[in-house]
């Protein structure tokens, strides 16, 4: 069965844009060849944000899902600190450093209760003057593992243990005991 456009969605964008259908439905296909997977109704939605709007309430859950891969994947090129629907975060503008959420089906509490914490340590690492700047990029760098394995469906436990290793000894840092210890309990969960 073909991917259609929800026809209360095209009324709601031709009200909204003051565009004709003609002129929006080409943008909708541009849409979905530029983000392979993106359902009709998804690529409907990037326009209205697009044009300061939104359709989200008439979006099913296929179509959430199809626009959270997307959303996830094209943040990794935004340079700033920055979330959607706390999902995605940039540490920077490196892929590297990317924290992607968006891929999963499902957000668990526990994981956006993670990422959270992981924002805020690597805030807090960003602006350390006792860290170098070496130091600095690797204890990231261990931050976006445990986030990324995090965010999988089955995350690799001993990845995660293995990277927290090297970030809880930022505990005996000044300034990082009380943050690290707020998110050691959240991490064990990860473990068992």
């Amino acid at each position: 069965m073909a991917d259609r456009l929800n026809p209360d969605i095209m009324e709601v964008l031709v009200k909204k844009t003051d565009k004709t259908a003609e002129q929006i439905r080409p943008r909708l296909s541009e849409l979905r060849r530029k983000y392979s997977g993106l359902t009709m109704n998804a690529a409907a939605q990037m326009y209205a944000q697009s044009h300061g709007t939104s359709i989200m309430t008439k979006l099913d859950q296929g179509d959430r899902q199809s626009l959270a891969t997307v959303q996830a994947i094209t943040q990794v090129s935004v340079s700033s600190v920055s979330k959607v629907d706390k999902r995605t975060l940039n540490i920077n503008n490196s892929p590297i450093h990317n924290l992607s959420f968006g891929d999963r089906n499902q957000i668990n509490q526990s994981v956006v209760t993670l990422d959270n914490a992981l924002t805020e340590l690597s805030e807090k690492i960003s602006k350390s003057t006792v860290l170098t700047d070496d130091e600095k990029n690797d204890y990231k760098s261990d931050i976006q593992t445990i986030a990324s394995q995090a965010g999988k469906s089955k995350p690799n436990r001993q990845i995660i243990k293995v990277a927290w290793e090297s970030v809880k000894a930022l505990a005996d840092i000044e300034g990082f005991a009380q943050l690290v210890g707020r998110i050691t309990p959240l991490i064990q969960g990860f473990f068992s």
